[in-house]
């Protein structure tokens, strides 16, 4: 809990990068598979960019859709001599899809994000303004949305929020742990450098924080977070449980690959005191002076998420709402320690309409 506690308030309150003017060619890349209702908002958002228009291309890689994704886009693509759209001769997964939209790329930085992202139009210029002669990656900020109120999807939207700032705390401190390939920005020539996904292409996941190791690994180059409200894409939530739960058993099963084993430690920890809590509830049984060591252990444990909450509504826009954030303290508990659990045994789930063994 101490770890915890430490990391969290690390995390809080880490500085952030300056941004300046930086204006290189830059590829937005997208690996788009079954996202017919979301592609043409998505590929509008990025082609009214405020960047100038002769120096950013768009490469779309149909990724085996099933449904017409690849028929909007090439209408799209009609009309937008910048919109290039590719489809993939071999069902061989995403990061087959991104490796070749990256192939085909242009630009001297690769900016990436998913098919059913929006975002605002200072997007591109405000990504690149955090890039600096030494960094070769900086990660932008994702933000779940939706139009239902309900207690299940705001949880969803808080928890996100949370994990936004924890990660971005620890990579502008310098121990990148965490990134999304919804919003990710990256040297193309240190892609390159570092084999694009090779040695990770067989995990089906891992696009995005399994590139930031390797990329990180290499110890000369700086990796910041965007910390600006003009960096933050949006993206839908999952609105049911089932396929909220197989997104989150995708995203941990990826751990088993992790190379920076200081991450796997963090992750360790972080899930033992959590998982701490109720173990200690249920010694009060044997002993009723547990029990008051456990609710000391909560109570400890929302002090400091508290102010890290509160920055994260703050930059996300969200409304601060102390009952939710008690409703997610709470459920937190459960559902960490069984995702946990859960996404490290299970290597069998569905994304997406493809099964993953």
């Amino acid at each position: 809990m101490i770890y915890y506690i430490v990391y969290v308030y690390h995390a809080t309150y880490a500085p952030s990068p300056l941004p300046h003017s930086y204006f290189p060619n830059v590829s937005v890349v997208i690996a788009a598979r079954n996202e017919a209702a979301n592609i043409e908002t998505c590929l509008n958002a990025i082609l009214q960019q405020n960047y100038p228009q002769d120096k950013y291309e768009v490469i779309l890689v149909n990724d085996f859709s099933e449904d017409n994704t690849a028929e909007i886009a090439e209408n799209i693509a009609q009309k937008y001599a910048q919109l290039k759209v590719f489809s993939l001769s071999q069902n061989t997964g995403k990061k087959a899809a991104i490796a070749y939209a990256i192939s085909q790329a242009k630009g001297e930085i690769i900016l990436q994000t998913d098919a059913d992202c929006v975002m605002k139009k200072d997007w591109i210029k405000t990504m690149m303004s955090f890039f600096t002669a030494k960094t070769a990656l900086v990660s932008g900020p994702v933000q779940l949305i939706s139009n239902d109120n309900e207690l299940f999807i705001n949880l969803q939207i808080w928890e996100f929020m949370g994990l936004n700032l924890l990660g971005g705390g620890a990579m502008n401190q310098g121990k990148p742990n965490m990134c999304n390939g919804a919003n990710l920005a990256f040297h193309k020539a240190v892609f390159e450098e570092v084999k694009g996904f090779e040695g990770i292409d067989k995990v089906a996941s891992g696009d995005d924080e399994l590139l930031l190791q390797k990329i990180h690994a290499l110890k000369k180059y700086e990796i910041h977070y965007a910390f600006d409200k003009n960096a933050i894409v949006q993206t839908p939530v999952q609105e049911t449980f089932s396929k909220f739960w197989q997104q989150r058993v995708r995203w941990v099963s990826k751990a088993r690959a992790y190379q920076n084993r200081y991450i796997n430690v963090t992750q360790i920890l972080f899930f033992l005191a959590i998982l701490g809590i109720p173990i200690v509830f249920l010694l009060g049984f044997y002993d009723k002076s547990f029990f008051l060591v456990s609710i000391f252990l909560f109570v400890l444990k929302m002090l400091f998420d508290f102010p890290l909450m509160r920055k994260a509504c703050h930059f996300f826009g969200q409304k601060f709402s102390f009952l939710t954030f008690i409703a997610l303290e709470i459920s937190y508990i459960p559902y960490v320690s069984s995702i946990g659990i859960v996404g490290n045994f299970v290597k069998n789930y569905t994304w997406k309409g493809r099964k993953v063994h």
